[in-house]
């Protein structure tokens, strides 16, 4: 094992003398963890990237798992965490030429282990009702929610209500691969691929199989993405022929106490430890959370609780924000949410003038060279 303190000397040990794998964090000045994936992916065969990224910061590990990491770990990350992912890597078994996928039909996976949504919440029935109803017609199915939401358990089971004996294939855009030739094909985070990629998979739409299942998973409203620029209006109407959202955790507190039984009983089998026990006030306290990771959040403090004690269910919990304002929880910045606000806000006025800078300007309040610097700063000129 070689420990390195900055991205560009990892780099440069990685070319003279290439790892089995990379351990990595996502934020380091002045080359970060992206430029480190990057390097590593480049290598032939490439050598497979965990991340390590702060708690709040999701968002930019989704971006780098989308660029070939293996998986990520939120910060603080335990040995027995590190230990369980290198495991993982380990046992399974490398493709002869060590190349990362063949450019023909893509790999088929299986459903994890009986897995079954957990749906005691309204919204969460809600759900399942919805995707019982889109399994008996073939159409595209767009799944939008929010990242740890459950996206992926929802498209899971969305397969097995339609067809559980045929195959499931996740489909990376970013890498060569062919359509598989029957069952469901998963394309995830379709939002999170820049304008080339999505472009290059509406192409590849053309080329899918008849009998081909299409489920999408996006970010929440794909509607207002179009309109923020972050998705292609061609692509969204493409594959959005069935929409269904996937409610966020806050919003579904009675799934959390099945759920987090569900994630004890998963890490006391993966790593042989004694399951920790949950106390009705544990309960009471990580229902009242508004788990601003979701799903993956709640797994990471069941993990946390079975390799470190059952001490880590008493962490600090962040309850729900007064109507109108933001939740405040660690990684939350104030100039970048009133940013996004005046964003959006400038998106509004620009669509409730039809394009009409003068009219958006006067529906603002705002003088035409500030309009044009406000718009320009954030992209928006050209609308």
């Amino acid at each position: 094992m070689t420990a390195t303190y900055d991205g560009q000397s990892a780099i440069e040990l990685m070319s003279s003398d290439p790892p089995d794998v990379v351990l990595t964090d996502l934020k380091m000045e002045p080359v970060g963890g992206l430029e480190v994936l990057d390097a590593a992916r480049k290598l032939r065969p490439p050598v497979e990237v965990i991340v390590f990224t702060a708690y709040g910061a999701v968002d930019v590990a989704v971006k780098a798992m989308q660029a070939g990491a293996r998986d990520f770990l939120t910060k603080p990350v335990t040995v027995g965490q590190v230990a369980a992912r290198l495991e993982g890597l380990r046992t399974e078994t490398p493709s002869e030429d060590g190349s990362d996928q063949p450019d023909t039909e893509p790999p088929q996976i299986s459903v994890p282990e009986a897995f079954e949504f957990v749906a005691e919440a309204p919204a969460s029935q809600r759900m399942l009702d919805e995707l019982r109803k889109a399994a008996v017609a073939p159409s595209p199915v767009w799944i939008e929610g929010e990242v740890g939401s459950g996206r992926g358990h929802a498209a899971e089971a969305l397969h097995n209500f339609h067809d559980p004996d045929s195959p499931l294939t996740i489909i990376n855009v970013g890498r060569s691969q062919g359509w598989p030739t029957s069952g469901t094909a998963v394309l995830p985070n379709v939002d999170h691929l820049g304008d080339d990629l999505q472009l290059q998979l509406l192409r590849d739409l053309e080329t899918v199989p008849e009998g081909v299942r299409l489920v999408t998973t996006a970010g929440p409203n794909g509607r207002r993405l179009i309109t923020e620029g972050k998705l292609r209006a061609e692509l969204y109407y493409a594959l959005a022929v069935l929409v269904i959202a996937c409610p966020p955790l806050r919003e579904r507190s009675e799934d959390v106490p099945a759920l987090l039984e569900y994630g004890l009983d998963l890490f006391s089998n993966k790593f042989d430890r004694p399951r920790p026990s949950l106390a009705s006030e544990q309960v009471g306290r990580l229902s009242r959370h508004q788990w601003p990771g979701n799903i993956r959040e709640l797994f990471n403090v069941a993990e946390r609780a079975v390799v470190m004690g059952p001490s880590a269910l008493d962490g600090d919990i962040i309850e729900a924000a007064p109507a109108g304002l933001p939740k405040l929880e660690p990684g939350f910045a104030l100039a970048n949410y009133i940013e996004s606000v005046e964003r959006q806000i400038l998106v509004e006025a620009l669509r409730k003038a039809k394009g009409d800078r003068n009219q958006a300007g006067r529906l603002l309040g705002v003088e035409r060279n500030t309009l044009r610097y406000k718009l320009n700063k954030y992209g928006l000129l050209d609308r």
